[in-house]
């Protein structure tokens, strides 16, 4: 999220490791190529022998304060141009201040700093001064008087590696970066509309690959066999009698050139056996097979012709007397590739989800701004802010962390002393009793196998499933006796499909409890994870494919009251406010699942107020403290000790803590729930 001053972003197209992205912005392109600034009046400026293409706003037609009004015609502009933002002040008065920052994937790629940018822009305009406020951020004291501050920028020509896609919509790789102008905290001047995002991207030559699926050059290279990855998934969490479920064996990366051979049985753990199907195992798998697929019913033991078509599926129904019984059944000994997730459990009879009391919380974010040096690329809430959170009434955090601050590369161990950083944080939860969802903010990316600098899709060729899970096996190794730690497997993916976003989830789950750890997980669906959107991406019928062995999980979707749910706007459509839950709610109602809102933010007006609390209510009318279906956790977007003073969504008081309480802490405060 940005902070709630006036945002002025521009995105880089290219590809290098995440830091400070800020996945509202992202999804906000659409919204912006069709609506943004198309109220404005257009010119262009000539710079360097470029034209640039400029969108100046009418001053006449604005009130006093200060806004960025520049803005290129097209979203994407090339290495070596030179671009130019103008602060446009109006009636400032001598002493005001406001910040302004460029952050996010391709702030460094820049032929002159930000600091230095804003040095040039002032140095011929008598009585402006400046500060660098924090290391992102520079401080701006106004002269008093109309007038406008060019801050001019060259896109560097050089080599920017990694893989990262920030605008998948444009051909190539882009690379962010985010203009952020707000009022200062201290004698801050106006700035229109309480903040503006302005998005670019430029566009670059690839020096690393492609894709995950790529080689060293860029070309994308021939799967082998090894890429095989394999799983096993079944359709629905429980089955009463009557009712069937469908399994289903997946096969990705690598398309078979010969038959090959895996085997099904029934895992040891189950309770349930043949006896409790109208049809037995064997029988079942029969009734499924094609003239591409055999098998053998002495051995268990599948072969899939090269013509074969995956998924493999086959369905059986549950018996009469077999209620409260889980039926695992397990895949094994491939001959080509790997198994990706090896078992898939289904329960008969009524689900058993664990009893627990709903509770309200607070996303404490700034884990997730940056990669690097801790405190000053990113930080975690102190004790301080965990008991701030505790006063409060809430139950529960939300605690962002980035796998590239805890790991140095694929498949390595945790890096201990960034570890240390954090093991305070889940200490103080769980002293106070309030529970940490663990969040990570990888938007569904993780390291390529072979590279500590850039990333990929889980599951995909070079980009291993396998270590993804081994590296939360060792988040739950370190943490599965605290029981407060809920494991937020990912924030907000967005590359992948839901059944290929299931997979990966299914395999971090099994690994987690391979570590011994019963701590609850979390699933999270692909497409930012929108509750508006649970049915139209496919989330609502192949997270029901989500399979924790412990039995002890929920599933999170995030939803936002702006036109495009982005999070990026201060104004909330009307009507909005419960009908976007509807979709999770009723899903989660319907099969008998727990849910969690894991981020949810507005700003503080009078629509969007009317709009919040008819969520909150609709939150709090679905909440369950049974194994029924129904709401166990929220968590709003956001607090946190790096947000600027201005940002529109922040619900904690400045100067904190004992500053007044904004509304939206104020509207979350009257729905703590009443144990």
């Amino acid at each position: 999220m940005f902070p709630k001053t006036a945002i002025c972003c521009l995105l880089i197209i290219g590809s290098f490791a995440a830091e400070n992205l800020d996945e509202r912005v992202s999804r906000w392109i659409g919204a912006w190529q069709t609506a943004a600034f198309r109220n404005w009046p257009q010119i262009a400026e000539a710079i360097d022998g470029k034209t640039v293409p400029m969108r100046i706003a009418n001053a006449d037609m604005r009130p006093d304060g200060v806004r960025l009004t520049t803005a290129w015609l097209a979203p994407t502009i090339n290495q070596g141009d030179t671009v130019v933002h103008i602060l446009d002040v109006k009636n400032a008065v001598a002493g005001q201040k406001i910040r302004i920052q460029n952050s996010n994937h391709g702030a460094v790629y820049f032929a002159t700093d930000f600091s230095a940018a804003v040095r040039a822009a002032i140095a011929t305009l008598p009585g402006i001064t400046y500060t660098l406020a924090t290391a992102q951020q520079v401080e701006i004291t106004l002269t008093a008087g109309t007038y406008t501050i060019p801050i001019t920028q060259t896109v560097s020509v050089q080599n920017i590696p990694g893989t990262v896609d920030d605008a998948p919509w444009a051909p190539g790789t882009q690379l962010q970066v985010d203009w952020i102008l707000s009022s200062a905290p201290s004698n801050g001047a106006p700035v229109e509309s309480g903040y503006m995002v302005e998005s670019r991207w430029i566009t670059h030559a690839q020096q690393g690959p492609v894709s995950n699926q790529s080689s060293a050059k860029g070309v994308p290279r021939q799967s082998v066999s090894t890429d095989a990855r394999w799983s096993l998934l079944r359709s629905v969490p429980n089955i009463r009698t009557g009712d069937t479920v469908t399994f289903e064996i997946d096969k990705t990366n690598y398309p078979l050139t010969s038959s090959t051979k895996i085997q099904v049985v029934v895992n040891g753990a189950s309770t349930a056996n043949d006896l409790d199907f109208v049809a037995p195992l064997n029988e079942s798998i029969v009734a499924g097979l094609n003239e591409n697929v055999s098998f053998e019913p002495q051995t268990g033991t599948l072969t899939f012709g090269p013509k074969a078509v995956f998924p493999f599926t086959f369905k059986m129904t549950a018996g009469v007397g077999g209620a409260n019984k889980d039926y695992i059944l397990e895949i094994r000994s491939s001959e080509v590739g790997q198994i990706d997730v090896a078992q898939a459990g289904i329960r008969l009879g009524n689900p058993s989800m664990p009893a627990m009391k709903a509770l309200i919380g607070i996303n404490e974010a700034s884990g997730e701004f940056g990669v690097g040096n801790y405190n000053f690329k990113y930080s975690y809430p102190g004790k301080d802010r965990i008991g701030w959170v505790a006063a409060q009434g809430f139950g529960i955090i939300r605690v962002p962390f980035v796998f590239q601050n805890i790991q140095a590369s694929s498949g390595t161990k945790l890096n201990e002393a960034a570890m240390r950083q954090l093991d305070p944080v889940l200490g103080e939860c769980a002293a106070q009793r309030i529970v940490c969802l663990l969040d990570m903010h990888n938007y569904g990316m993780y390291y390529l196998d072979e590279s500590a600098t850039s990333q990929g899709q889980p599951g995909s060729i070079g980009t291993s499933n396998a270590r993804l899970a081994n590296l939360w096996a060792q988040i739950a190794s370190r943490y599965k006796d605290n029981t407060y730690v809920w494991f937020d497997l990912m924030n907000e993916p967005n590359k992948q499909t839901a059944l290929e976003w299931v997979n990966t989830a299914n395999a971090i789950t099994a690994a987690i409890r391979a570590a011994g750890a019963t701590n609850k997980i979390v699933f999270q669906g692909t497409a930012w994870e929108g509750a508006w959107t649970w049915t139209s991406s496919g989330n609502a019928k192949q997270m029901l494919k989500a399979y924790d062995p412990g039995n002890n999980y929920a599933f999170e979707a995030h939803q936002y009251l702006d036109l495009d749910g982005s999070g990026t706007s201060p104004t909330c459509v009307a009507g909005s406010g419960a009908a976007r839950l509807e979709p999770f709610t009723s899903w989660l109602q319907k099969y008998d699942l727990h849910g969690i809102i894991g981020e949810v933010g507005w700003a503080a007006n009078t629509g969007c107020t009317i709009e919040a609390t008819a969520l909150l209510h609709h939150w709090q009318t679905a909440t369950t403290s049974t194994s029924a279906g129904g709401y166990i956790g929220l968590t709003y977007w956001a607090a946190g000790p790096w947000w600027p003073d201005g940002y529109m969504y922040l619900a904690e008081p400045r100067p904190f803590p004992n500053g007044p309480d904004p509304p939206q802490l104020v509207a979350l405060k009257a729905f703590v729930p009443h144990h």
